[in-house]
């Protein structure tokens, strides 16, 4: 009997510390937690936002960084509740740049990257 005690006894003193696999698993937990966090509120945030809007229609039709900051101006000048409105149709945009040029000042540049930008909306 005492034989079999020991030998059991050098049996369970060969376990293994999973200490180590309970932190990797909890630092997992925590970072998918903190990511999936994240997503959501960075998804919440954007939901019914008019900029997000305006983002999307110029990434839709290629316009650059320079070209959504100037009609974004536009959108501004032109005092437009909703910026997106200047992708609705070329009157909305004519109009806007009509009162816009009232208010503000363009130069040559900024001109012709209106004009691209124009080009870019509303040709196919």
């Amino acid at each position: 009997m005492g034989d079999v005690a020991l030998r059991y006894q050098d049996a369970a003193v060969e376990t293994s510390d999973s200490t180590p696999w309970v932190w990797i698993a909890a630092a997992v937990v925590t970072v998918s937690a903190i990511i999936a966090w994240q997503v959501h509120r960075s998804a919440a945030r954007n939901e019914h936002c008019e900029h997000s809007l305006f983002s999307e229609l110029c990434r839709a039709h290629r316009i650059g960084n320079k070209g959504c900051k100037l009609l974004q101006s536009l959108a501004t000048a032109a005092s437009l509740e909703q910026p997106a409105t200047l992708f609705l149709a070329e009157h909305h945009f004519d109009s806007a740049l009509t009162v816009a040029k009232t208010k503000m000042k363009l130069n040559g540049d900024q001109l012709a990257t209106i004009a691209m930008v124009r080009r870019c909306m509303f040709t196919a």
